[in-house]
């Protein structure tokens, strides 16, 4: 691929040959026409004209032959020079109007179309920027549909995940108001019931304020030295008996040492009541559920595992997704499929790695490694 400086060089002295050898070529066909129609033509062409152009009508002849000479050769210099410049011209403005085109699709909204390569280097180059910017814009074109989309099934989903816990508030006051709660026992369930479908509300509202800040990136983190491991003993002591009321047994196996992180207390609580939240909700009957921490390299490495009914592989590469819900509509389970989505963005921020194993009808692990700080 040559570039347009090389190009212009080359038609440069193309022409200057070309033209030489044009003029050369017409000189040399007048003086042929002089030599045979001219009396004596060939003689004085080869003595030299001035030695006959003493007459006047001599001098006139010689006149028109120079003339015609300077008109043919100036003819053919222009020529060669006008058709080099419009073949240089052509191919540079057949590349300019490739361009208009692009320009003008993607004004459109038109972004399906490739722009072609063209022969010189410096306007390849440029085609292939203006590519680029087609093919990124397309990129964020295709997240922004994506973006749109999730924002339509978050507000599908949350209008899904509150209608149930809303109906059933609605309901048990309508029973409060009528009379139906007529004793102690009857009120203090209504009540309880009434509290935990709030809880629920609670939950779903806290979920979407928090991917809100995510996306946004308005989520305000209190970053201090943190001991892991006296953080993550108090947080399992108080799932045990979250756990037990569901009938699961909760082991946890964590090391005595002391490891401190820097971390924000409340933003891991949340990530730690998002998993142990999934292992209980997932979980087979009669289960268990696993908290475990050990020392790894120059960070903690945690795990939060359970027996339950795991994910399937097709699945594997979507549960960090914002919206993932696995086969919750089949299964009966509630959910907006945001709390993995999020856990994964607050440990990251922590600069910390989380990832999952998982094998169907097995159970599910999920690991958390988060870097080891001196205080």
């Amino acid at each position: 691929m040559k570039s347009l400086r090389e190009r212009f060089i080359k038609t440069t002295i193309l022409m200057a040959l070309i033209s030489t050898a044009l003029v050369i070529l017409v000189t040399l066909l007048l003086l042929f026409i002089f030599s045979v129609c001219e009396p004596d033509g060939f003689q004085r062409i080869w003595l030299g004209s001035s030695v006959f152009v003493g007459h006047h009508d001599d001098r006139n002849k010689f006149a028109v032959y120079a003339v015609l000479w300077a008109v043919t050769a100036i003819s053919t210099v222009l020529i060669t020079c006008t058709f080099s410049s419009a073949k240089l011209s052509r191919d540079i403005l057949k590349a300019v109007k490739q361009l208009q085109q692009a320009a003008e699709k993607i004004t459109e909204g038109d972004l399906n179309f490739e722009v072609m390569a063209c022969r010189d280097k410096e306007l390849n180059d440029l085609c292939n920027a203006f590519d680029e910017i087609r093919k990124k814009l397309k990129e964020n074109q295709n997240q922004e549909l994506k973006n749109k989309e999730e924002r339509n099934m978050l507000m599908a989903n949350l209008s899904h995940d509150m209608r149930t816990p809303i109906t059933s508030i609605k309901g048990y006051l309508e029973g409060i108001k009528d009379g139906v709660a007529n004793s102690p026992e009857k009120m203090d369930k209504y009540l309880d019931t009434i509290y935990t479908k709030a809880i629920i509300l609670q939950k779903l509202v806290d979920n979407m304020t928090e991917y809100a800040e995510l996306e946004l990136g308005r989520m305000q983190y209190a970053f201090e030295f943190l001991n892991i491991t006296e953080f993550l003993c108090q947080l399992t002591e108080s799932y045990k008996a979250e756990a037990e009321e569901q009938g699961l047994k909760m082991e946890s196996r964590i090391v005595s040492e002391e490891l401190t992180i820097v971390g924000d207390k409340s933003k891991l609580k949340r990530v730690f009541d998002n998993l142990i939240s999934n292992a209980i909700k997932y979980n087979k009957e009669g289960g268990t559920i696993t908290i475990s921490m050990e020392k790894e390299r120059n960070g903690a490495l945690l795990c939060i595992s359970d027996t339950g009914k795991g994910i399937k592989e097709k699945d594997k590469n979507k549960v960090f997704d914002g919206f993932y819900r696995g086969d919750a509509a089949r299964s009966n389970i509630k959910g907006n499929g945001l709390g993995l989505g999020i856990s994964k963005q607050i440990v990251e921020s922590h600069r910390g790695k989380i990832w999952i194993k998982s094998e169907e009808n097995v159970g599910t692990e999920v690991y958390i490694y988060l870097p080891l700080r001196s205080s």
